[in-house]
Formats: C-alpha cells, structure tokens, sequence
C-alpha cells in the first residue's frame, strides 16, 4: 500500500548527522565563474567511488528512507511512500529512475552515469513508465496513475514534476552536465533550451531555462542536504556541488533570451477583439512559472494606452496558478455569452479598439510600476501598425515562456479576422492531437483532442499539434495557425487551395 507523504517540521528528527561539506572540498573554485567554474567542479566531483546497478537499489532504500517509517522509501515524482522490500515492476511498487534519462546520451544501467545515486531516485514503476525519457518543461495534462492522481503534469514530450521536487530535479541535471564531460570514455552531457532533445539518444537534456526557475523556486531543503551527505560519506565519495553552493548555478548558467524568468513569469497570450461581438472584447495572460501569483500581495496592473497617448489601469486581484491563465474581460455579460463562462476579471480598461497598446506592469501602474510585458509599443498610435488587431485577435506563439517589456513581432501571430468562435480564451500552450473522428476539418473542435478529451477550441499559434494516422486526413481551408507541429511516421495533412497554415508567428 502507498501512504501519501506529508512533510512536517517534526520529521526533520531523521537527519544523520554527517559532517556535511568537507573542509575545503570547493577550495579550487574559488573566484571563477562560468565555464572556468563547471570545469573546476568536474575535477572535484569526478572519479568517483561506482555502484553496481543493484547496489544503486540497496543504496535507495537509505538514501531515500521514509522519515516517518524506516522500512520505506520515499518515490521522487508522485511522494507516495511504499516498503523498501516492495521493489519491482507491479502495482504499487518502486523502481529506479534515471532522472537524467539514460537513452539521453546512451549509457544504460552500466556505471558511471548509469549507477549514478545523484541521479537516481525510488519511483513509482508506472510513474517512472510515464514519465519514460522526457524532458523537463511545463506540462499541460496532469497525470492520473491507476494508484491514483499525482502532482505531475505531461504532454507528449515533456513531464513537469510535483512543485515541491522540481528543484531537486533542476540540481540533479545540473549536476549530470557538470559531472559527464565525455572524458574518459563517458558521455558528455549538455543542458540546452528546448525540449524533444533525445530523438537519436542525444546527450542534451532540457529545459534550460524552465530549470533554472525551478532551482530558484523551489530551494534545497535539509532532505536534499541530508541524501547528499549519504552518497558523499557512504557511498560515491563525491557530492552535488549545486546542493552544496546553490549560487554556483547562476554563476554557469544563463536563460536564454525569451526563455524562463524566475521572478517574471506572468505575460500577455492573448488580445481579442472578435468583429461580430465587439463587447467580448479581453485579454488573456498567463503564468509560465512554477508557482501560484497571489495578486493580493503582489501588485500587478494591465494598462492599456489608447492610440498612443491616454493610459486606464486595472489591478489584477485574486491569483494564478502555475501553467494556468487569467481573463481580463470588457463586458461580464457579452463575454459569458459568447464563451460561456465568467472571466476573472472585467474591466473596462479591456476596451481596446484594435489600435491600443496593452501593458504589463509590476509594483503599480503605467506610472509607478515596472514593465514586465508589452502587446504593442508605447507612444505609437497602433493603426497600420503590424500590431493591430482590429476585428481580430493576437496570440502569443507556444515557443515564447517568457514576458519581454518591448514587443516583437516573432513572438506574436497576429490573425487577418476572427469572431468570437475563432477565439481561445483559457486556453493557452495546449498539446492538441489529430483524431479525424468527427470530418477532415482542421477547423473542428471535436477532431482534436488534448490526450485525454476532445478540445475545446482548434488549434492556434499556442497550441503545438501533432499529426498522426486516423480514417480522416487533416484538410487545413481557408486561415489557419499553431505554435508548431510534428507530422508523425508517414502521415500527412492537406492544405487547401488558396488557404493558409502559419506555423509560429509572424
């Protein structure tokens, strides 16, 4: 039987008292950064004492002990507490997970990457099956084990850990790209900012900049201390610097531009004006972070400067979740008829005409706050603009996760027209697959599905669709968009005479 895991103060009692960091165990590093630094740590950590794959299975059951009972082991992703003694493939059993996945770089069970404990954890065995060898990134449908929900959320090439693991899971791959620099035989490992990285069993592992807000939001605790100790005085004989000095993590690495923020993650994804229902009229933003924006301790506007001179503010109340989006919308009534739900917000600064700009703001409004995020430019009268959305709608392309206070038009599809049937309020960086059950219409909700469901709008430039073999083959007329797609095997989709298919933005 599993126990759910509840972390309280009093369970700290279990910690062993190790020594922890040895006296001058970092000494080398001392005033290096980037490149100089990662090749100084891999000095200091490589080498080290190799484990036997079952000897990483005996080496679990103490460095991932239950603290609430000592014949159990803690499973990394889902928390679940299961008996050290219930190893195996089966229901409600643990196993071993490589969580820098082993096709990522080809090595196996077999030491050293493969038998290494920095990187290895207890897992639930369907879990770590569903988890198989994707990367790290914000998912999109959480994942329901036949033991029950998890905190973990998927999509076809990513998995998103539980919030309260994923900067263990951030060290733990910084560490692997720190640790395996292809000498000697091993592999060279590399961090990189994208995801499907291991299609060739790749040595790369994403998502850069997603890890880096995960070590940031989510801080080493005593129990990552603590397993650390174990592997360096019991085991390995060498330690996870990142664990140890969390700042030599900025000191290495970098996000890259339009990648993940660690204190901004919040932007705008959508602008809508539809040219059949003028007063449903909204903007949408959405929260790219690991965690939940409380707007009532954190002060956040949205602006709109109307044809390039007057400003009206709006603050932003309640919250958003990771991975969640929030609606801003003209008219409470015009838009539940139109979408059928309530927004989270209405305001009358969302009046926007097609030719005003809408901004972000951190701290207070168009005059006192920081601008995180730009739809538009200030000072610039949107008409003739490539910005101007009148009678249409804007989205924020699925590859941009980040906020930028200047506006660009790669970031953004812009559409020629669109009512309000065209629009995609709450709904933002789906996955949507090809099911063909209801026509060949690219344009049914219905032939599309999000892995589990059937959508509820079709596909665009936040969305990724993939295109894979049903009875009915994808027939794209007239307008259409997404963020990105894959043609799986030897499938295919038409595009339609005089129609268009734009793929990311502008």
């Amino acid at each position: 039987m599993k126990n759910i895991l509840f972390t309280i103060a009093a369970t700290l009692v279990f910690l062993h008292a190790f020594a922890q960091i040895p006296a001058g165990y970092y000494s080398s590093t001392a005033g290096l950064t980037g490149d100089s630094l990662k090749a100084a740590l891999n000095n200091i950590i490589d080498g080290h004492t190799e484990l036997t794959y079952t000897e990483v299975k005996e080496a679990l059951k103490q460095t991932d002990e239950d603290p609430a009972d000592t014949n159990k082991v803690i499973c990394l992703y889902s928390g679940w507490s299961y008996a050290k003694i219930e190893f195996g493939n089966g229901s409600e059993q643990w196993n071993r997970e490589h969580v820098w996945s082993k096709s990522h770089g080809n090595f196996g069970d077999l030491p050293p990457a493969g038998t290494d404990l920095h990187h290895l954890r207890p897992a639930d065995a369907s879990v770590n099956s569903a988890k198989n060898n994707r990367d790290f990134d914000y998912g999109i449908t959480q994942y329901i084990d036949g033991s029950g929900p998890t905190d973990c959320y998927t999509n076809t090439y990513i998995w998103e850990p539980r919030d309260s693991v994923k900067g263990d899971v951030a060290r733990m791959i910084f560490y692997m790209a720190t640790r395996y620099e292809g000498e000697n035989g091993e592999p060279d490992l590399e961090i990189v900012d994208y995801v499907n990285t291991a299609p060739a069993n790749d040595s790369l592992y994403g998502k850069l900049s997603t890890l880096l807000a995960w070590h940031h939001a989510d801080t080493v605790d005593d129990r990552e201390r603590n397993r650390n100790d174990i592997i360096y005085y019991t085991y390995q004989g060498n330690r996870n610097p990142f664990i140890d000095h969390p700042e030599y993590v900025d000191s290495i690495w970098t996000a890259p531009a339009g990648g993940g923020s660690t204190s901004t993650s919040l932007f705008i994804s959508e602008v809508a004006d539809p040219a059949n229902a003028a007063y449903a009229k909204y903007v949408e933003l959405y929260n790219a972070g690991s965690t939940t924006i409380n707007f009532g301790t954190d002060t956040w506007y949205l602006s709109r400067q109307a044809n390039g001179s007057t400003w009206s503010n709006v603050q932003l109340v309640d919250s958003i979740r990771a991975g969640e989006t929030y609606i801003i919308s003209y008219n409470t009534t015009a838009f539940f008829n139109s979408y059928g739900f309530n927004a989270d917000l209405n305001s009358g600064t969302v009046s926007g005409n097609g030719d005003d700009g809408y901004f972000l703001y951190h701290g207070g409004n168009n005059a006192t706050g920081t601008l995180v995020d730009a739809y538009g430019v200030k000072n610039v009268d949107g008409t003739g603009q490539p910005w101007e959305y009148t009678d249409a709608k804007a989205v924020r392309i699925f590859s941009v996760t980040a906020p930028d206070s200047s506006w660009k038009a790669s970031h953004w599809y812009v559409s020629s027209a669109a009512n309000d049937s065209d629009m995609t309020p709450g709904w933002h960086r789906r996955l949507l697959q090809w099911n063909g059950t209801t026509s060949t219409d690219w344009h049914t909700a219905a032939n599309w599905t999000d892995g589990t469901v059937n959508s509820a709008f079709i596909p665009d430039a936040g969305s990724h669709v993939s295109i894979s073999s049903f009875p009915n083959k994808a027939i794209v007329s007239g307008e259409a968009s997404c963020g990105g797609i894959t043609v799986n095997g030897t499938n295919s989709f038409t595009l339609g005479t005089g129609s268009v298919l734009t793929v990311g933005g502008n």
